[in-house]
């Protein structure tokens, strides 16, 4: 097994890619060298600078060497296409998604046999969809060795949590310590359920594992229970010994107190359940997760903190 990881310079992609490497699987990142944070995290790593859309680049990339895997944690129809064409080995191919084109949820706890529609308020998830039904496509007509991983709200050290108002602002902590009063969307019930960044990276590893399980198949992946905004900003607010003020509002109260300081697609799919089902990926990937929401939360808001104060 040798496996080519693109997007590996990105939060998730050097996650993937540190597993795989404690795993001791031979990978290598392809990275066009604009992100160096998280690529500096893993100099171990071998890397490629090249585009991943660049048909000179690809062909290169699998004339230099055979790779057998390719997992892409931001997925684009020209990768897909070039993939498809140079990998001459390819023997699997796993792409990251999103839960999120489910919304609004037509049942609770969520599972893949759901419509995967676009969420309704903008067009990411059609393009994430567009993806998905591309490769799955290509599984049916051709045998193309494909599976799609698709995680709920991704958190834990290295990127800010998600904030009351459907982002990652960074003074959302500094506002959870100095106590301000914090706008929501709705009455606080809307679930929330999220997944750590290093459970997300191990079932693409437990993809790798079980190919005859999962070609041709989507998972969705998430940790062990969904939890109320509410819970979640209490959590959160916790872990420095605060109890947040929450004020509830409606999506457009929120949206003319705030105007273009909030981004409105975000704050409308906050309001959204976000509430799933791992059996399919504890079947066939025996996929456990490490952490409990409560866990990855708190880690979380401790990592945002300290990254806030410097």
């Amino acid at each position: 097994m040798n496996v080519l990881i693109f997007g590996g310079s990105g939060w998730v992609g050097h996650s993937i890619a540190q597993k795989l490497y404690e795993e001791k699987i031979p990978c290598t990142i392809v990275s066009r060298g604009q992100k160096t944070t998280y690529l500096n995290e893993i100099p171990h790593i071998p890397s490629i600078r090249a585009d991943k859309n660049n048909e000179e680049d690809m062909k290169n990339i699998f004339a230099s060497a055979t790779y057998t895997h390719v997992i892409d944690s931001v997925p684009t129809p020209a990768c897909i296409s070039l993939v498809r064409k140079y990998a001459k080995n390819l023997q699997h191919y796993i792409h990251c998604s999103s839960t999120g084109g489910y919304a609004p949820l037509p049942f609770i706890p969520c599972n893949e046999t759901a419509p995967y529609k676009g969420f309704a308020y903008g067009n990411a998830w059609d393009f994430k969809r567009d993806l998905d039904n591309c490769v799955m496509d290509l599984f049916r007509k051709e045998g193309f060795p494909a599976t799609v991983i698709r995680p709920c709200y991704i958190t834990g050290p290295g990127l800010l949590p998600l904030d009351n108002l459907g982002g990652r602002r960074k003074d959302f902590i500094t506002d959870i310590i100095a106590e301000n009063v914090l706008d929501l969307p709705g009455d606080g019930s809307t679930l929330l359920q999220p997944i750590h960044v290093k459970d997300l990276a191990n079932s693409f590893f437990l993809a790798l594992m079980y190919p005859l399980a999962c070609k041709g198949e989507i998972y969705n992946i998430t940790l062990s229970h969904a939890l109320p905004l509410n819970e979640y900003l209490r959590l959160t607010a916790s872990v420095f010994g605060k109890q947040p003020e929450i004020h509830y509002m409606t999506i457009e109260d929120i949206l003319a107190k705030y105007g273009s300081k909030v981004n409105e697609i975000g704050l409308k799919f906050l309001a959204c359940h976000m509430c799933f089902t791992t059996e399919k990926a504890r079947r066939d990937l025996e996929y456990m997760p490490k952490y409990t929401p409560e866990d990855a939360i708190i880690e979380t808001a401790l990592w945002a903190e300290k990254f806030i104060r410097g």
